[in-house]
């Protein structure tokens, strides 16, 4: 009965545009929809079922994406959108499509079924990147929904080889699994399959490089769910894996392989960010670096597994924040490029200040909780004895903070003579994540 609920909705909906002819009230159902998100999300955590229900990691990665997806709701009420109707009908409809198979993914207990709302996130999200119809956005959508295929091919072969490892009946059911039946050899072979196709669709390297261009072509809100939430959905398949990895005695291996993909994903995001000077590109790369950090996490083990999570949250809130500030520059300026933007501060003072806040916290300072969680992975690292690797994270993380950080400041210092005023709801948006995120930053280490 809650998955009938939590469907229900976004299914009426979804009818209901197709008899709508004003804009307006198309994003006041995106709105609806983002409100009652949360009420059903709980409502399908207190009423679990066997085979669709949502447990701890669920409801967390659910939680954040309720917050995240009535953020853009209320982004949409006032960004500027010169799109035809019929155009931001089917936008419309495609978004609340990719939330549902988000949901889906969330509170899905089989691998079979979490894969196949997986597959459905990629058909759905690559319609609303190649939103605007240009030649770009069309190139980066083929190239998503390319890369993507693959990697969730290379995912349903690992699936296909957890029934292998199977003594007997199999299931894909991770909860029914019995560990002691299952073959180590299949596992690991199949644990490998399910890391590298799910973290392609994660963004890890070195199955990243549809990330950047699809990040940069997206209108800002979506951009802000694909960075913010779409790349936690991903995590969700490898972190019901690795429990059967834990439990057949194999989490050395999987930590292993957390960090090396991890720090192969924040060596490319240091390279690249020195490199681009598309900011929503230097965003997407950003992301690279964060879900990098966080498989080093879960592969440093001890405390950096609480930290995980921790970046998980502080993450998505301060990605999600950043690149709907970065749609007020795009709408303000209409060029990408940050060497043709200075002078934000003049122009919109608003923005400007957003986008220094968001600067200062995806790079980890306080009151970033990525201060936090930087913090305890690095901790980690060092009574690990992983000397040479915690070296090593410091100098890359430098490199990529010194890079935000300069392109921040060019952006928004130096004199202009343009002036752009925007709506409350663009900059209500952006604050309110930022505000959750500080707040978090601030009184969780407290509370801990």
């Amino acid at each position: 009965m809650s998955a009938i609920l939590l469907f229900a909705y976004p299914v009426l909906a979804i009818l209901f545009c197709l008899f709508i002819t004003s804009r307006r009230r198309m994003d006041l159902l995106i709105v609806l929809h983002a409100l009652l998100h949360s009420g059903l999300g709980i409502h399908a955590f207190v009423n679990r079922g066997s085979l669709l229900s949502m447990d701890d990691l669920g409801l967390f990665i659910y939680l954040i994406l309720s917050v995240l997806y009535s953020a853009i709701a209320f982004y949409r009420l006032g960004s500027q959108d010169s799109s035809a109707i019929k155009d931001y009908r089917i936008h419309t409809m495609f978004l609340m499509i990719f939330v549902m198979a988000m949901d889906g993914a969330t509170i899905a207990k089989d691998l079979g079924l979490i894969w196949i709302f997986v597959e459905a996130t990629t058909i759905s999200s690559a319609m609303l990147i190649s939103y605007s119809n240009r030649k770009s956005s069309l190139e980066a959508a083929w190239k998503y929904l390319f890369i993507c295929s693959v990697g969730i091919a290379l995912a349903f072969a690992g699936i296909l080889l957890l029934v292998i490892a199977q003594a007997g009946e199999a299931t894909l059911l991770i909860s029914r699994i019995d560990v002691s039946k299952l073959s180590p050899f299949w596992l690991k072979i199949s644990f490998v399959f399910i890391l590298i196709g799910f973290g392609t669709k994660i963004g890890l390297a070195p199955l990243h490089f549809w990330l950047p261009d699809a990040h940069s072509e997206a209108p800002a809100p979506i951009s802000a769910l694909l960075s913010g939430a779409l790349l936690n959905i991903a995590l969700i398949p490898i972190l019901r894996v690795d429990k059967l990895m834990q439990q057949s005695g194999m989490a050395a291996l999987a930590k292993e392989l957390y960090l090396l993909m991890g720090f192969i994903s924040v060596f490319i995001a240091a390279v690249f960010v020195l490199k681009t000077k598309d900011y929503k590109r230097l965003l997407a790369y950003s992301s690279v670096e964060n879900m990098g950090l966080i498989m080093i996490a879960f592969g440093a083990g001890g405390m950096a597994h609480y930290a995980a999570y921790l970046h998980i949250l502080g993450h998505s809130l301060i990605k999600a924040a950043f690149f709907l500030t970065a749609g007020n520059a795009l709408l303000i300026y209409q060029d990408k490029n940050h060497e043709n933007i200075r002078g934000m501060l003049s122009t919109n003072k608003t923005s400007a200040w957003l986008w220094l806040l968001s600067s200062v916290m995806i790079i980890g300072l306080p009151p970033s909780p990525l201060f936090t969680s930087k913090f305890l992975i690095a901790t980690a690292l060092l009574s690990n004895g992983s000397y040479l690797l915690f070296g090593l994270l410091m100098l890359l993380l430098a490199i990529i903070s010194w890079g935000i950080i300069r392109i921040g400041l060019s952006m928004c210092l130096g004199e202009s003579e343009r002036k752009k005023s925007l709506s409350m709801w663009v900059y209500l948006a952006p604050a309110g994540l930022l505000l959750i995120a500080a707040m978090i930053g601030i009184f969780l280490p407290i509370l801990d």
